[in-house]
């Protein structure tokens, strides 16, 4: 028993009930089952969406600048607006 995650599990383990033990024993099992499934799941959807990501960044257009300057405006547009 070196490994102090046995010793860890053998800890919890002692700590049931004689009567207890095998359900305590099936419940962790599964759990970690599930854990491990949920993980995968997870790890999937992001891969899935970190693709997604990329592929609509590389097919995005890049978007003007509405950031127009006074000096990008014509000079009969200036004129016409200091008309206002």
């Amino acid at each position: 028993m070196g490994n102090p995650r046995h010793r860890e599990a053998e800890a919890l383990y002692a700590k049931q009930a004689a009567r207890q033990r095998t359900d305590f024993v099936v419940s962790s099992i599964l759990m970690a089952n599930q854990a491990e499934l949920l993980e995968q799941a997870v790890r999937q959807t992001i891969r899935h969406e970190l693709k997604n990501l990329r592929l609509a960044s590389q097919n995005a257009q890049p978007e003007p600048d509405m950031n127009a300057q006074l000096s990008d405006l014509p000079d009969s547009l200036i004129n016409a607006l200091e008309e206002l």
